[in-house]
């Protein structure tokens, strides 16, 4: 029977991304690193999902439904499961007859990392706020003060041309601004998953966001998302976007 492995301290700083921004800012690591750390540090110990009395993945709940993840070693050892929710844009239960495939594979993916975290302590620092260590810097280089930056000049500033998203933002009350921050992370993750057309598939069809809606998180996308993201448009809706 295979020991259940520490991987506390593991996950060091490099890994780290952030999405938001201001007090919205959260910190995560990318799934397939979680399970590379996981491959390299707890060789023999894989990800399963524990099926339902009817040999289904889903577990039904009163609303929405659930998956019960676990790892199994090589040898037959198993871990106590673990449920994640399936969960929409505003982290509320999908019902089940709503569920998509592509609603399960990112549960299922957002599982994995919390059982990681729950069962081995794989990147528990960031479920706790706990600063990460880098893994890579001497500590002679961490003691080292880094120069102080030379000041930037202003440059003259140049009028720029309207824009359709003009006063879009300031036009929101606080409460849609934090909507719509949220609504931009999960795009920011469906994109560092996988890439411009499932980032695309959350701007035009999964967030099922109105017109406004989408023009404001445009405002809070990089440009290097909005403008993959557009090539992909017309296969998931024909709303206009700015």
């Amino acid at each position: 029977m295979a020991d259940i492995p520490n991987l506390a301290g593991v996950a060091t700083a490099e890994l780290v991304e952030k999405i938001g921004g201001g007090s919205f800012q959260a910190s995560y690591i990318n799934w397939s690193r979680t399970l590379n750390l996981l491959r390299e540090h707890a060789p023999g110990w894989l990800p399963e999902s524990v099926p339902n009395h009817n040999g289904a993945i889903l577990h039904e709940a009163p609303v929405g439904a659930y998956l019960l993840i676990r790892f199994r070693h090589v040898d037959g050892t198993v871990t106590p499961e673990v449920p994640q929710a399936v969960m929409d844009s505003r982290n509320a239960a999908i019902p089940l007859q709503k569920i998509t495939a592509r609603d399960i594979t990112d549960t299922h993916r957002r599982g994995v990392c919390l059982a990681a975290a729950l069962t081995f302590g794989l990147a528990y620092e960031l479920w706790a706020k706990v600063a990460l260590e880098s893994g890579y810097q001497a500590e002679s280089e961490r003691a080292e003060p880094e120069p102080e930056p030379e000041p930037e000049r202003e440059s003259p500033s140049i009028p720029s041309k309207a824009s359709p998203l003009d006063g879009v933002w300031d036009s929101l009350s606080e409460e849609e601004k934090e909507f719509i921050r949220a609504q931009a992370d999960k795009v920011k993750q469906a994109f560092a998953d996988g890439g411009a057309e499932a980032a695309a598939s959350m701007i035009y069809r999964d967030l099922n966001l109105t017109n406004d809606e989408v023009m404001a998180l445009w405002t809070q996308l990089p440009s290097n998302i909005r403008n993959q993201s557009k090539k992909f448009k017309d296969q998931f809706s024909t709303k206009e976007a700015a």
